[in-house]
């Protein structure tokens, strides 16, 4: 029964990457908007955590949470019809699309530089395309990422991903994959935005403190190398394109200091600047996901 459930989803999957990745390109993204918007009215239980926690930790009234959460549902139908343009898209096609405003400096810097590079960033923005921008700086290596529950979904999904892009890592067992990259000078994407349960660090994330995986940190601190936060963010004023925000100066673990207190001031200082980014674009985080079901350590 699992495995027709399994390819019964995984057909209605081809079926809508098929479509939205053939239209024109304005279609496809109005489509996704109209999914987007669908999903809001269907799904009550994830509309109503939407507006509850804008509410919680944006200070909106009721009325102003219903209109955010409209924007935000739009959103994710955005997502998903960008993610199935990846697959039919170059990498040439993705950077036409998107505006480093002058990060590509940063980017062949820490190329050239030949130390690894780990770069955070969070379910914000247009996710999908990052790994397809970086790899076009020259920077190979893999992106940390948890399969799906479908695996027929998951394999199909990992193929498109890793087309123009770097290599998938299966977020079970990622370690060793990504400290050999990192030593080779190459690049690991993390995304930190996901409630890590009673395993995680707790700390400040939109003010209030939520369990946060450390593992870019502790990659970080084991090979020496940097840590850079960014993500690509949609232009309202102009549908389909999108400006990169990236730290100005990569974060530097101390390696004369003790690694649990150093783990702290980096979780914290990702979290930080995330949190930033997200409130400056809040409508283009993930706002279904239960970021603080973890309270003082325990689910």
């Amino acid at each position: 029964m699992r495995k027709i459930r399994h390819f019964t989803v995984y057909a209605a999957v081809r079926f809508m990457h098929f479509l939205l990745a053939r239209l024109p390109f304005a279609w496809s993204m109005r489509l996704g908007e109209g999914f987007g918007g669908l999903w809001r009215l269907v799904d009550r239980r994830h509309r109503r955590r939407v507006e509850s926690q804008a509410m919680l930790r944006l200070g909106l009234t009721e009325a102003e949470a219903g209109k955010f959460a409209r924007r935000n549902f739009r959103h994710y139908g955005l997502v998903l019809a960008e993610f199935c343009r990846l697959g039919a898209m170059t990498r040439e096609n993705i950077n036409e699309r998107v505006d480093l405003a002058g990060y590509d400096g940063l980017f062949h810097r820490m190329a050239a530089e030949g130390n690894g590079l780990v770069v955070v960033t969070a379910h914000f923005g247009n996710w999908e395309w990052s790994n397809t921008v970086i790899a076009g700086f020259g920077l190979e290596g893999g992106s940390i990422a948890r399969p799906l529950d479908n695996p027929v979904v998951n394999e199909f999904v990992r193929t498109i991903r890793e087309r123009n892009g770097l290599r998938i890592l299966d977020k079970q067992g990622a370690m060793r994959s990504a400290l050999k990259y990192l030593r080779q000078g190459q690049v690991v994407g993390v995304l930190i935005d996901q409630d890590a349960g009673p395993g995680g660090l707790m700390s400040p994330f939109l003010g209030e403190t939520a369990s946060t995986v450390t593992l870019p940190v502790e990659l970080a601190i084991r090979v020496g190398c940097p840590l850079l936060v960014g993500a690509l963010l949609r232009r309202e004023d102009k549908p389909g394109f999108f400006r990169g925000h990236y730290s100005p100066e990569p974060l530097r673990p101390r390696l004369d200091v003790d690694p649990a207190l150093e783990t702290r001031r980096l979780v914290d200082a990702l979290n930080g600047e995330l949190s930033k980014l997200i409130l400056e674009n809040p409508e283009q985080w993930f706002w279904i996901h239960r970021r603080w079901k973890t309270r003082n350590g325990r689910n």
